[in-house]
This record gives C-alpha cells, structure tokens and sequence, in this order.
C-alpha cells in the first residue's frame, strides 16, 4: 500500500514574512477554508493576485539564502508553478490554485510564479492507538491534537496521493509514489519526513 511522509520544504531558501499583523500579506482573504481542507466558495472574492511578501534576507542566518523554493510556507501553502505542473503530472487532482504576487523587500522585485494552494479534503487517518498523541478537548480529536510520532493507518488513507491530516490540519501528507516522482523530477528542496519520527 505503500508509505506516507509528512511534506516539507528544505530549511534553505527565502521565507514568508508572517510576522503578526504584516500588512504585506493580503488582509482581505478569509482563510477559513483553506485552514479546513474546505473548498473555496466560488462566491468567495479572492484578489487577484494574493500579495505576500518576504522576509528580509539574513546574511547571519544559515537557513537564509537567496534561492525561491518550490515551496514557501504562508496563511496557504506557496507552490512554485513547476512543482503545481509536477503535481499534477503526478496525479494530484484535489487542488484549488490562486495566482499570488511575492515581494522581495531587499530589491522590490515581485515573484509572479507561484499560486496560493487550497489542499482541499481534510482525511482522518491517524492510528490514535499506535500515535504519540496529545488531544486537548473532549470531542473528537479532529484538528485539535498535537503528535510525537504519527502513524498512519493506510486503510483509512485509501491510496491518496496527497492530504490534509484531520486530526492536525496544518500537517500535509504525501504517499511514497508521489515523493518519488517529485524526487525524480528534481525536487530536491522539498523535505519529506517520516510520519512516525516527526513532531506535529
């Protein structure tokens, strides 16, 4: 059935500035959907394009470079439009995908080849039993709970290619058939860790 691996990107390269109240990320996107694995309204006004903007660039940082990754982590995840072609090469079919315009502050110039993307489907397939899991309200442990190694139950996954956890909706998911396709592909600035040993 094969394994899955929680989706990453590698810790070098330019960053997302998401520092509380940035007014260089659009304020006008309700990003309650996205947050639920929800699609998007087509009622839902979206600017066209999503504005986000860069951190500065940190010489002193070792995480710090000037390379733009295939994937930048924002309010939604950042796809560069080659990983989002790649994907859908692959057989990803469960995203919505918004044109953005990212800012570098160092030199103003604006990256335009990237989409906003709404991973839509939220899937519960954590194994609870066989989990380290930390559930902190009464009801079911849907979006709600923090993991020290999360294993999956691959029945409850059926085969996906790529999802949001449920039960930690920040957390997205990929089977081994599409980690190796995007490996194979050149995605090296991706980052895929094993469920079991990762912190969520």
């Amino acid at each position: 059935m094969g394994n899955y691996y929680l989706f990453e990107r590698d810790t070098r390269g330019r960053w997302i500035d998401n520092h509380e109240g940035d007014t260089d990320n659009d304020p006008e996107v309700d990003w309650y959907y996205w947050r639920k694995g929800a699609p998007v309204p087509e009622t839902e006004v979206i600017p066209n394009p999503i504005k986000f903007s860069l951190k500065p660039f940190n010489p002193h940082s070792s995480d710090d470079s000037h390379q733009m990754p295939s994937y930048l982590r924002a309010n939604a995840p950042l796809f560069s439009d080659a990983l989002i072609q790649a994907l859908k090469e692959s057989g990803v079919t469960n995203l919505q995908t918004y044109p953005v315009a990212i800012r570098d502050p160092d030199n103003g110039q604006v990256h335009v080849n990237y989409n906003a993307v709404n991973v839509v489907g939220l899937v519960a397939a954590a194994d609870l039993k066989k989990s380290g899991v930390s559930v902190h309200s009464d009801g079911p442990p849907v979006t709600d709970a923090d993991f020290d190694g999360l294993a999956i139950d691959k029945h409850k996954a059926h085969g996906l290619l790529l999802f949001r956890l449920a039960e930690s909706t920040n957390a997205i998911i990929v089977h081994e058939t599409l980690r190796d396709a995007l490996l194979k592909k050149g995605f090296t600035d991706l980052a895929f860790y094993e469920t079991e040993k990762a912190a969520l």
